[in-house]
């Protein structure tokens, strides 16, 4: 068999190899979706599925998607792959927190204790997310700058969008500080619309907040490359001409990159290392980030600790 591009398609043994690979070396060894191996795959050029607008480009990459997730399963049965390094984010299962004695309890909530590291700060920052595919790429992230995280789940989000709010209208009342969203979503007519969705939803409900969006951005696609050094351009989707907000977002693709509308292409975020998004984040905290105040409280927080 063969991919799109006429090379010879990996056997199913020869992408298991590959994909125990990326588990073990990509995104630090940490888990990941599914969806997540497929992007890295796709980067890494072990699968080669039509990137066309078209019925048979969308049965090229389905069906890429499914070899690497039956793979994946393969592996995890054969105890080639550890079943925590796939997540499935649909799937949880519940238990109660126990300890063995007083003492691990107390250590427990030692390593658990926080204060709030934002006070005094100028700033109060959220992350929010188009889609749960990026939560545990993005997620950590955020749990490093102690930082609330959202998933929006595409449009459907009316009352996380409320709920958001009203936490942010709570902090501003008690801090005064401005509020900063670091906003992630594809690079598609419907991931641009979707951080307007939300800009337009929290002045609605009463929050003033600047936007910024971290990934996925113009100036990341011809920035970056894939890991075998290709440009990211060369992993885009051709745009759905039935798409309804494509006329703004092809003007645009062809500003920067020429060329007719048929040629013009999107990207999922998926596609970008998450040292690329975890540095911009980064980048932009330290901006406008008192340092010295983040040290203080961190030392603030650690004896408090000693403390429990």
């Amino acid at each position: 068999m063969l991919n799109s591009d006429g090379t010879p398609l990996l056997t199913r043994g020869e992408l298991a190899e590959r994909l125990l690979e990326i588990a073990e070396r990509d995104d630090d060894g940490e888990p990941k979706t599914g969806r997540r191996y497929y992007y890295l795959a796709l980067s890494h050029g072990y699968i080669k599925p039509d990137m066309s607008d078209t019925p048979e480009g969308k049965k090229s990459r389905d069906a890429a998607y499914d070899r690497v997730t039956a793979v994946l399963g393969i592996l995890r049965k054969q105890s080639r792959l550890g079943w925590n390094m796939v997540l499935d984010l649909t799937r949880d299962l519940d238990q109660w927190q126990t300890y063995a004695s007083p003492r691990e309890a107390r250590a427990a909530m030692r390593r658990q204790y926080q204060e709030d590291r934002w006070l005094g700060q100028s700033c109060y920052p959220i992350m929010v997310v188009e889609k749960d595919t990026m939560e545990p790429v993005c997620q950590p992230m955020a749990m490093n700058w102690q930082m609330p995280f959202a998933s929006s789940r595409g449009y459907s989000s009316l009352r996380l969008q409320y709920d958001v709010a009203r936490m942010l209208r709570r902090r501003c009342a008690k801090t005064s500080q401005d509020i900063v969203v670091y906003f992630v979503s594809d690079l598609d007519p419907s991931g641009l619309d979707l951080q307007r969705a939300w800009e337009e939803a929290l002045r609605s409900f009463g929050v003033t907040a600047l936007f910024v969006r971290i990934a996925l951005t113009w100036d990341q696609i011809d920035s970056h490359t894939d890991i075998r050094g290709r440009p990211l351009t060369e992993l885009g989707i051709q745009v759905k001409a039935s798409d309804s907000r494509s006329e703004g977002y092809v003007e645009e693709y062809l500003s920067r990159y020429g060329g007719g509308p048929d040629d013009a292409r999107c990207w999922e975020t998926d596609v970008l290392p998450a040292a690329i998004i975890r540095q911009a984040l980064d980048d932009h905290i330290h901006t406008w980030l008192n340092a010295r105040l983040w040290e203080r409280r961190d030392r603030e927080v650690e004896r408090a600790r000693e403390l429990l």
